[in-house]
């Protein structure tokens, strides 16, 4: 199994490899075999890890068809209520000036700033261009 650090460093890993067989490998044919077979091991192990990661949630959280309803209804309604708890009392807080310090409504304008990032951060971020999906060009 591979570690998270080596994975975090695949990218360079890669062209680190693409120089050590470039290095090694004068014909060209044989040096783009090499590179094509070192870029399937580093990608073989980042395919890996991630399987193994999905097992380990499965096996220590459940599958969801697997959990009482119950526990299903709790963790599906966690994220909304969250918000919008930090959303009333932040509205609370301006509507009625006075009610909480100064400091309390900067913590809760930057707790409902992370709330309201995480559920349409990544759709605002699309709609001006950016792709957060994207793999980067190795």
């Amino acid at each position: 199994m591979a570690s998270p650090a080596l994975l975090a460093l695949a990218p360079g890993l890669i062209d680190l490899g693409k120089d050590f067989i470039s290095r090694i490998f004068p014909d060209p044919a044989d040096k783009a075999k090499a590179e094509l077979e070192w870029i399937a091991t580093v990608s073989s192990l980042n395919l890996e890890e991630d399987k193994n990661f999905r097992e380990f949630v499965v096996a220590y959280e459940g599958r969801g068809s697997e959990v009482h309803p119950f526990i299903q209804i709790l963790r599906g309604s966690v994220r909304p209520v969250l918000t919008y708890s930090l959303a009333g009392f932040f509205l609370f807080g301006f509507v009625n000036p006075g009610s909480y310090d100064p400091e309390v409504m900067t913590l809760l304008w930057q707790l409902n700033l992370i709330s309201l990032g995480f559920w349409y951060g990544e759709r605002a971020l699309k709609n001006l261009g950016v792709n957060l999906s994207a793999k980067p060009k190795a």
